[in-house]
């Protein structure tokens, strides 16, 4: 069984070694490479001929001159699939690598639920393989605010294969074509975090439902690219969910929504304060104010 006109994107930014493993699991799960598109997100340190070294012209390449973040680089490829003709476009990090039978399980959960038009799979950490990184995340009553669903439990041997969502997370999300159709792309304002929140609830908003296909699995690298104390990840994570807020919050919503997003930031800080990462301090507080008042520090993205 197979996706009819399927097409991976995969997004490298200085991580050739990771993004060539990716690529060797997609294949070995069946993907012929033809149908796979490589954006160099403006890579510095030679990863794009280490990529056409490893697999030559078997695969299409997008490279970009500059660093355009998750969102616009993401963009480029998904407009690439388009063009090509994809019915289906799979979007997936280049920090992970995918089960042998993930794509005829992503076959399965296309025909068994075909009122999903975006699915995503079971994501497992890399140095836990047993235990969940994400399996969606649902929304906390008529709110913005959503939890992450059994994040850091280890995968029970017995599992619903189907979960519905309201939020898939972007680092493996089958994407039907009719959703970019409708809503767009990324928003690329966001450059890298919460582009994924934003997308699954603009198609939510257009009526699309979206869910996770359980027995389809991979393994994520978590925060291999920045890491989850550097400063420029911890920014663009705290204003971009701000950014989420205060653009689709009601005005009923954005009183709660501003005061959760200030007594995070707090408990943020007091633990940075704790562990002596002084240097996040003041990024913690430049991205809540940039957060809410729709301002981007230029710094942000070095």
């Amino acid at each position: 069984m197979w996706i009819s006109s399927l097409y991976a994107v995969v997004l490298n930014w200085n991580l050739a070694p990771d993004t060539i493993m990716c690529i060797k699991s997609l294949e070995a799960a069946g993907l012929p490479l033809a149908q796979l598109i490589l954006v160099d997100n403006g890579s510095t340190d030679g990863s794009l001929d280490q990529l056409v070294q490893a697999f030559d012209h078997r695969i299409k390449y997008a490279p970009l001159a500059e660093n355009l973040g998750f969102a616009g680089g993401t963009n480029r490829g998904i407009r690439y699939a388009l063009q090509a003709g994809a019915e289906w476009v799979l979007l997936i990090n280049n920090d992970t690598y995918v089960a042998s039978t993930f794509f005829r399980e992503l076959a399965t959960a296309v025909q068994e639920q075909p009122h999903w038009s975006i699915i995503s799979p079971m994501i497992l950490y890399a140095d836990e393989p047993d235990t969940i990184w994400s399996v969606g995340e649902r929304r906390i009553g008529p709110t913005l605010l959503t939890h992450a669903r059994l994040r850091n439990h280890r995968a029970p041997e017995q599992f619903p294969p189907y979960l519905a969502a309201d939020s898939v997370n972007a680092c493996a999300m089958l994407v039907h074509r009719k959703v970019f159709s409708r809503i767009g792309g990324f928003d690329e304002a966001y450059f890298m975090y919460a582009e994924d929140v934003d997308f699954c609830w603009r198609a939510q908003q257009a009526g699309f439902q979206m869910g996770i296909a359980t027995r389809a699995r991979m393994w994520h690298k978590v925060s291999r690219s920045t890491g989850i104390y550097h400063p420029q990840s911890r920014y663009w994570r705290i204003r971009n969910q701000i950014r989420f807020y205060r653009l689709q919050g009601t005005l009923r919503h954005i009183w709660y929504l501003f005061l959760f997003t200030t007594l995070r930031t707090l408990l943020l800080t007091a633990k940075d304060i704790m562990a002596g990462r002084a240097i996040l301090i003041r990024t913690n507080w430049r991205a809540w104010r940039d957060g809410w008042c729709g301002h981007t520090t230029a710094l942000s993205r070095t």
